[in-house]
């Protein structure tokens, strides 16, 4: 199923959905995806902080956004914010200004970048003991 916030909408608040979006008219707020895929449409306009998978945005957006699989700005596009994404792909024509986070994938899952050492089993202990 998909969704489509026509262009003469305006919602001001918190968008969570669990299907794919295409947003044609304003937001402001926040959109979180849980799941699917979220377009904003060249007459898109949103002031917000976005969180999802899979993000393309074809208008303009103000904010912040968190993506965990691909973040697309294409040719027209007018991005101001913070983007975070393991894959982000900038189209010429492409506006954009503000902070570019690439993480390595799966980073999110240990942020701190620990490693974890694989458990070892230490050898058995020799006796020194010598039978008389």
């Amino acid at each position: 199923p998909m969704t489509t916030i026509g262009q003469s909408l305006v919602i001001t608040g918190e968008i969570t959905s669990q299907e794919d979006i295409t947003l044609h008219g304003k937001v402001n707020g926040q959109i979180k995806m849980e799941t699917g895929s979220l377009l904003v449409a060249p007459t898109g306009q949103v002031d917000a902080e976005v969180h999802g998978s899979t993000v393309t945005i074809q208008g303009k957006l103000k904010g912040s956004v968190t993506v965990d699989k691909r973040l697309e700005l294409t040719s027209g596009s007018d991005v101001d914010g913070t983007l975070t994404s393991p894959a982000i792909v900038l189209h010429d024509g492409a506006v954009f200004n503000g902070l570019l986070d690439m993480p390595k994938a799966g980073a999110a899952k240990n942020p701190a970048g620990l490693r974890i050492a694989a458990p070892t089993t230490a050898p058995a202990p020799k006796s020194d003991a010598k039978a008389s």
